[in-house]
């Protein structure tokens, strides 16, 4: 006997509940020496799995098969939806839930009032989270590796890059199009290429930088050969359809919201920095206080931050002026350097957790770093994602025009 809501849906839908137990990703988690954890963009991709304490770690397997330089693989599509195999929304997580999400015209959003959440506008344009950045665009990918089949499982892809989403998106409906809106069964080819992008800066100077963006690509010597390649499994997948019956309905066994929280939020800002992006972006709403929210620093004006040794007047201290800081975001700019990748260096060669912590003392130094990249083991400049170019330095109101 069928049970409702766990093996068919309220319409009679037969479901496939089916458990993510490999990821997949072109970003990491480092650790800095003084323990902190921090993203960090890669231009391939790596393959995890589940260890046996649940946390996602490195398979053995796929990376010896793939390759740890890997940048394309074959995938195979589970649903003929497209808001299935690839789901999009506006996100934004911290680092113990998802505050809100919407479609860029509404939201649901978590606030004191309403903790279980409620209907929200503006969302998308004219949404000050958005404009800020503590909110982004979200996709997850949900695919079979084509090399390597598993039964009753898929693996995910999640990404933040406007441009990747994007891609994706004009892809399967590409997809679609050719094959009369068939999904389930196709074979694509998934890939992380590098593109270039162009920015201005403050002073209207056209700069360009190399991003490394995900796709969907189909290719051969003629169009019947593509099709051909893209079915063999479509066929597979359409027998089966038949021996469950017309209606099916696919779902993914995701982890408990707490645990993605985790996964998703250090792709907004490195583990203890979340409560002071949340305070300086000073949201519409006043969030309620959690266990898991760090305690609240005292106030600190500007005789104080004076009385104290190289204080400034924005309570940075020890840390340089915000025309410093300003100074050393342009340089970063001019230099191609992106978010991600000055982070990942302050944090992990100066022990140094943002731009507004750098010492006044230590300045000079690390402008002239930066600047001549003489860093030791410092990443080449310019290979960021889409949503780590260089306007996300700028402080609020002075990001450079595109």
């Amino acid at each position: 006997m069928a049970i409702v809501g766990i093996t068919v849906s309220q319409d009679g839908e037969s479901i496939q509940r089916l458990a993510v137990s490999t990821k997949v990703s072109i970003g990491e988690t480092k650790k800095s020496p003084t323990g902190k954890t921090f993203p960090s963009k890669l231009d391939h991709f790596q393959f995890l799995r589940k260890s046996a304490a649940s946390e996602w770690e490195k398979d053995p397997e796929l990376t010896k098969h793939y390759s740890d330089a890997c940048r394309e693989f074959w995938i195979v599509l589970l649903d003929d939806d497209i808001d299935n195999v690839f789901r999009t929304e506006f996100a934004w997580w911290s680092t113990t839930e998802k505050k809100c999400s919407g479609d860029g015209r509404k939201a649901m959003r978590r606030t004191q009032e309403h903790p279980e959440g409620e209907d929200w506008t503006p969302c998308g344009e004219g949404c000050p989270e958005l404009a800020k950045r503590i909110c982004k665009p979200s996709g997850d990918l949900y695919f079979i590796l084509a090399e390597f089949p598993r039964l009753g499982s898929v693996c995910r892809l999640h990404t933040t890059s406007y441009r990747s989403i994007r891609q994706i998106h004009s892809a399967l409906e590409q997809i679609r199009q050719v094959t009369g809106g068939r999904l389930a069964g196709i074979r694509c080819k998934l890939v992380v290429r590098p593109d270039k992008s162009s920015f201005v800066d403050k002073d209207g100077t056209k700069k360009s930088t190399t991003i490394y963006a995900l796709n969907i690509e189909l290719a051969a010597d003629d169009m019947r050969k593509m099709l051909g390649q893209m079915t063999q499994y479509a066929r597979l997948f359409e027998q089966t359809r038949k021996l469950l019956g017309d209606g099916r309905k696919v779902e993914y066994d995701e982890e408990p919201e707490k645990v993605l929280a985790a996964e998703i939020a250090p792709e907004f800002y490195p583990e203890g920095e979340a409560e002071q992006e949340q305070s300086q972006a000073q949201p519409v709403v006043q969030q309620p206080q959690r266990k898991s929210a760090a305690a609240p620093a005292p106030q600190q004006t500007q005789a104080t931050a004076a009385a104290k040794p190289n204080g400034n007047a924005n309570g940075n201290v020890g840390g340089i002026s915000a025309e410093q800081r300003k100074s050393f975001i342009k340089l970063c700019a001019d230099a191609g350097w992106g978010n991600d990748q000055v982070k990942d260096i302050l944090l992990t060669h100066y022990h140094i957790a943002g731009t507004s912590q750098i010492p006044t003392s230590r300045y000079e130094e690390i402008c002239s770093a930066f600047k001549s990249g003489s860093v030791q083991n410092m990443p080449q400049p310019g290979q960021i994602d889409d949503s780590d170019l260089p306007e996300s330095f700028w402080p609020e109101g002075e990001a450079p025009a595109r």
